[in-house]
């Protein structure tokens, strides 16, 4: 699963959506947050070091056999939480996982999640958050030279999302 990154919520609303069988991928800063470590840890969650390419991309190797063995890995493809409600740069490793276990991509889009809690916000206010679950994305066909495409075919759909 991939989504757009709006807000602090949006782990809350993943949870609820999606309940099982399911890891997250994190940045590792939050390894050291006294009460967010510790759960996201318990839950199997993947750190990642956002800062350093090797290391994030050897964090996220082992994620290959747990999408082979049917648990679903959930994950922002721009790294961070947007500031504004559209979506960033995707990054490659989602999809480099998704196609290396041979496993499609379904696109979870949150509108509204901003108006939330927003980036750098603390205080959570009343709103309503859209939540649109895309068709599965076949990755099956994929290659290496196409990659590129593929992502900008994703991020478009995000962006047509939030448009509708």
């Amino acid at each position: 699963f991939v989504f757009n990154h709006q807000s602090g919520i949006d782990m809350l609303l993943l949870c609820r959506l999606l309940r099982r069988d399911i890891v997250g991928v994190a940045k590792q800063e939050i390894r050291r947050n006294p009460i967010f470590g510790p759960v996201f840890a318990l839950t199997g969650t993947v750190f990642i070091d956002r800062f350093h390419h090797d290391r994030a991309v050897a964090a996220l190797a082992p994620a290959v056999e747990t999408l082979r063995q049917g648990i679903s890995i959930v994950l922002a493809p721009e790294g961070t939480r947007s500031a504004t409600p559209r979506p960033g740069r995707f990054k490659k490793g989602a999809f480099h996982l998704a196609m290396a276990a041979g496993v499609p991509i379904v696109p979870i889009v949150f509108r509204n999640a901003l108006d939330a809690l927003p980036k750098h916000g603390v205080v959570v206010r009343p709103t309503t958050v859209d939540v649109v679950v895309h068709p599965p994305i076949p990755t099956t066909d994929w290659t290496a030279a196409r990659l590129d495409e593929e992502i900008a075919a994703i991020h478009r759909l995000y962006e047509e999302t939030l448009d509708a």
